[in-house]
């Protein structure tokens, strides 16, 4: 055993055994070549050096059903399962249906603008929505996911709530200098 002292000659000797010097010293040889190893990537359509994405998608007429229900306040948020994929908790329907009847005259219905649909891996297609119409109403382009359940589509979850949010924000939104038209 040999003693080890800090580098500022502090605190109390330390035995060390000579076989744990030679471990520690493997380890840290070895331990640099196995972090370096890259894990085995996976690739999907789409991705540098893949072919690009083939398969179904819903059509511009199917994404503004869907967006035209979504909006919908006459449609309760609870009961839009069929067009949102996992339909949405019982305190994000209440915030939806809250949010779309204080829309329903200023704003809706939305104007949609659905282009760019394109296949993506997993039945799932992607899109570029915008709306048109009025300054509570007008929103700029942005990306959309849509699944497929055996050529039915729907809009996912996660797109639907930042859709919600935008729209929401968008009706809410003030007219520079304050004033709200």
């Amino acid at each position: 055993m040999e003693a080890f002292r800090p580098p500022n000659g502090e605190g109390t000797d330390v035995l060390i055994s000579p076989a744990l010097c030679v471990a520690v010293a493997a380890t840290l040889v070895v331990a640099p070549a196995a972090l370096s190893a890259a894990a085995p990537a996976l690739a999907d359509c789409g991705d540098p050096g893949q072919p690009a994405c083939t398969g179904p998608v819903p059509t511009v007429d199917q994404v503004v059903a869907i967006m035209a229900d979504l909006t919908d306040p006459d449609i309760p948020a609870a009961n839009k399962t069929d067009i949102v994929a996992p339909g949405f908790s019982p305190d994000e329907a209440g915030t939806i249906d809250d949010h779309l009847n204080r829309m329903r005259a200023p704003s809706l219905p939305l104007p949609f603008i659905v282009s760019d649909i394109e296949p993506a891996p997993n039945n799932l297609a992607g899109a570029t929505l915008a709306t048109a119409g009025g300054f509570h109403q007008r929103t700029l382009p942005s990306p959309i996911v849509l699944v497929s359940h055996g050529g039915h589509w729907s809009i996912t979850h996660d797109s639907a709530m930042s859709e919600m949010k935008l729209f929401w924000q968008t009706a809410e939104r003030v007219f520079p200098g304050g004033a709200v038209k």
